[in-house]
């Protein structure tokens, strides 16, 4: 009996379990570290930066608790569905984040968020709208996958419209920086004065 062991084909199932487990929290992290980093160039504001990551978490969190109210579980094509859905949810904030920073002036945060709503606000329901129509026709298909998808991205669609528009917005109206890009600028002029001094000194020693 020294070289006794136990197997199962039920070990092959709990251990894909288990990974498609990992891989749903690693593409979360990948799709927030990714967004964040877009944000952050984009915007070029750790607020709004912040801000972003706080909604797209929302949206997240809420699409993940929706699905387990319906009795959801974790399976091939629920996490396929649940990939997907981490990719769309980052998509309407950047925007409203891109609209927010990109009005020229030390202007207040609120004029800065009606300026992001009036600007990005008709786009992204339009978007929404279309998506959430397409989401529905799908509704009603015969195959599981598509079914499935359907649910989540509908589910999706709806919660980052809630989320960019009450969320984001409203943090942004509230506590949102009247200069969104001062620090990074500050911090960009640093290493392009430091930058520039070690060139001087370098051609002052040649």
């Amino acid at each position: 009996m020294g070289t006794f062991y136990h197997t199962s084909v039920g070990f092959w199932w709990y251990d894909t379990n288990g990974r498609l487990l990992d891989a749903a929290f690693t593409s979360a992290a990948i799709a927030i570290s990714t967004g964040a980093l877009v944000i952050l160039v984009s915007s070029r504001s750790v607020t709004l930066t912040i801000f972003s990551v706080a909604t797209i978490g929302f949206v997240l969190a809420s699409v993940t608790a929706s699905l387990v109210s319906l009795g959801w579980t974790l399976g091939f094509l629920e996490s396929i569905c649940f990939a997907i859905l981490i990719g769309i949810s980052c998509d309407f904030v950047i925007h409203f984040s891109h609209a927010y920073a990109a009005l020229p002036g030390d202007q207040n945060r609120h004029v800065r968020t009606k300026h992001a709503l009036i600007q990005m606000g008709p786009s992204i329901l339009a978007a929404a709208f279309t998506t959430i129509a397409a989401a529905t026709i799908m509704l009603f298909t015969v195959i599981t996958f598509f079914e499935k998808f359907a649910v989540v991205l509908f589910l999706t669609i709806v919660l980052a419209t809630v989320g960019s528009f009450i969320v984001f917005l409203s943090l942004a109206d509230c506590v949102g920086p009247s200069k969104p890009t001062a620090f990074v600028d500050m911090v960009l002029a640093k290493m392009k004065a430091c930058c520039g001094d070690k060139k001087d000194n370098t051609t002052s020693a040649d």
